[in-house]
């Protein structure tokens, strides 16, 4: 089965419509995330797991928060969540930080290869390149601890209408107090949301 039919099964699944455009791209990172995952260590994900991790769980959390202006990964690695949610949101920029360098090269080609515009990837250390950054309406996490020091650097470079989003299992602890957590349908995924204050990660009372 081809990585666009998993796909179409995954989304309909999850009750998600998508046009044929944003399907065959995200079919198209599938298979480029292979290709390259067998050259470095990407994912040890493959098939449906794949698609419904990497690919439709991103999706299924852009469909619920519907987010545009400008976004920010952190350790973007393997480009999700940043690339599925760049595909069918409305963001004016994307930047993707990822400090190892073979992992920054294959987001520069992905980027490339499946013409996702407005789309800046940055080899660094996400506290080198934070001042050197427009201040982002979204930021995304995935697979990375929400440590105090992060939490820290995120709120110097946040307003107050910056949302962070964290993408985790729903054992995975932080200190921080979300403002608002929900669900991913059908598998249990948990996303934390939270915003920045002057005096660290406060509740919204969403």
């Amino acid at each position: 089965m081809s990585y666009l039919e998993l796909l179409e099964s995954e989304l309909r699944e999850f009750q998600i419509d998508l046009d044929s455009r944003q399907k065959a791209t995200l079919a198209a990172y599938c298979e480029e995330l292979l290709r390259w995952n067998k050259k470095i260590n990407l994912t040890g994900l493959s098939g449906a797991a794949l698609v419904r991790r990497l690919v439709v769980e991103p999706v299924w959390v852009g469909m619920q928060l519907k987010p545009d202006g400008v976004l920010l990964d952190i350790g973007s690695g393997n480009g999700s969540p940043a690339i599925p949610l760049h595909v069918i949101s409305r963001f004016r920029t994307c930047h993707l930080v990822e400090a190892r360098s073979k992992r920054a090269a294959f987001l520069r080609h992905l980027t490339a290869t499946l013409n996702v515009k407005n789309v800046e990837v940055h080899r660094a250390m996400f506290e080198e390149v934070a001042p050197r950054i427009e201040t982002p309406d979204w930021v995304t996490l995935q697979a990375v601890a929400l440590t105090k020091e992060l939490s820290e650097h995120l709120r110097r470079i946040s307003r107050s209408t910056t949302t962070v989003v964290w993408i985790t299992s729903a054992t995975t602890k932080t200190d921080a107090l979300p403002d608002r957590t929900i669900t991913i349908a059908i598998t249990g995924t948990r996303v934390s949301l939270f915003h920045f204050y002057d005096k660290g990660i406060r509740p919204k009372g969403v």
